[in-house]
């Protein structure tokens, strides 16, 4: 291990993460999990590598005990990214079972594959230990099942887990979300009528990557009549003078964190219509109110008795939650629309230490425009703390 490389805030938010996952399994009743999710698996360890590749081929892993040493298997030629991690103890070669790579050996290589978890889960947790695993294909969850191997599902103790920040997490996570709102001002400089949406999209990855992000989880820039409904992705139409342009930044920026920030504004001389500023005063209303809501002990029920009433024009139109957490990516907890709850809801309660944000969207179905704001919030005892300073159109209010 190269000494001269290790910054010890990162050592000291690397073994909070790593004791909260080792907490969590072990309160969920397991010994053990295999992490296949890049992003759990980067919380666990603080090792990256082809995060978004690696989201959909299952080339790397980690085996994480509730006690013992930590074992990643890494993508064959990558194993020195993890030379200087203390959380790590031993890399190996990661096996695949993928039919792109093993065709009409997959059974086999799966095989393979689980007999060398199987043995490692009882060389380390002892016989008849229960693994936990977070995603899984067929062909290993087969194999673990015909060795006998109890496995659980991962995804609760690593989704509790991420939800409460350490205070150097927190530094982590304002400093990643600084870069994201320099992103969306340096982008907001650019746009002016004639440009196209594409572009101005590209100015934000330019940015975060400039400074130090990742990439961008989803393509979400849009103006005028795509702003209504929301979710149509940017493309290559122009922006004209007048029109609202609605920007959800999605980025992952510096140290791998989601900074999601959404603002809304015209185009052009920067004044608003009254229609506009009506939308837009509806969405800041939402939001404020909302975020008001947030302190540690309320329960998930309880905010959605108290949160803001959406009047019913906007109601078909409504964004899919009032808040959702974050950090690596969108996060523990969700809570749904009071129309939604019914379906989806499920108990819990906010708590000291909670990053989440704070969503609104106001659309009437089949008009022209519709407005979206969003706001990261970091849940304390005295109350909601905004995780960024990018300014608001109060002029529109």
């Amino acid at each position: 291990m190269n000494l001269s490389l290790i910054n010890p805030k990162e050592v000291t938010v690397r073994a909070y993460r790593l004791d909260r996952t080792r907490q969590m399994l072990a309160r969920h009743g397991m010994d053990a999990a295999i992490l296949f999710d890049p992003l759990n698996l980067r919380y666990a360890t603080g090792c990256r590598n082809m995060q978004v590749w690696t989201a959909h081929h299952f080339s790397r892993y980690v085996f994480v005990p509730v006690v013992g040493p930590v074992v990643l298997f890494d993508y064959g030629g990558a194993m020195h990214l993890s030379d200087n991690l203390e959380t790590i103890s031993e890399t190996r070669p990661a096996r695949s079972w993928d039919y792109f790579g093993s065709g009409e050996r997959s059974f086999e290589h799966a095989g393979a594959w689980a007999n060398e978890v199987t043995d490692l889960l009882y060389e380390t947790c002892g016989s008849g230990a229960v693994l936990g695993i977070d995603r899984a294909d067929m062909l290993p969850s087969r194999a673990l099942e015909r060795l006998g191997v109890e496995v659980r599902d991962a995804k609760a103790p690593l989704e509790i887990a991420k939800s409460i920040k350490s205070p150097y997490e927190v530094e982590v996570i304002k400093r990643s979300m600084s870069v994201c709102s320099d992103a969306i001002t340096f982008m907001r400089e650019h746009a002016v009528p004639g440009v196209t949406e594409n572009y101005l999209l590209s100015l934000v990855n330019q940015f975060n990557i400039e400074h130090g992000g990742e990439y961008q989880e989803t393509r979400l820039l849009v103006s005028g009549q795509h702003t209504n409904p929301w979710f149509t992705e940017t493309s290559d139409k122009v922006v004209t003078a007048g029109e609202m342009l609605v920007f959800d930044s999605d980025l992952i920026g510096p140290d791998g964190i989601f900074t999601d920030q959404t603002r809304s504004f015209v185009i052009g001389d920067g004044h608003a219509t009254d229609r506009q500023r009506h939308l837009y005063s509806q969405a800041h209303e939402q939001l404020m109110h909302n975020i008001g809501l947030l302190k540690p002990g309320l329960e998930f029920s309880d905010f959605i008795d108290k949160s803001w009433k959406m009047h019913d024009i906007y109601l078909p139109n409504r964004y899919a939650e009032m808040v959702h957490g974050i950090g690596f990516g969108v996060e523990f907890p969700v809570v749904y629309y009071p129309d939604d709850a019914a379906t989806w809801q499920y108990n819990g309660r906010f708590e000291a230490g909670m990053t989440v944000c704070v969503e609104s969207y106001i659309g009437k179905v089949g008009a022209e425009e519709g407005v979206k704001l969003e706001q990261p919030i970091l849940i304390t005892e005295q109350g909601p703390v905004p995780l960024s300073n990018l300014a608001f159109e109060e002029h529109y209010l």
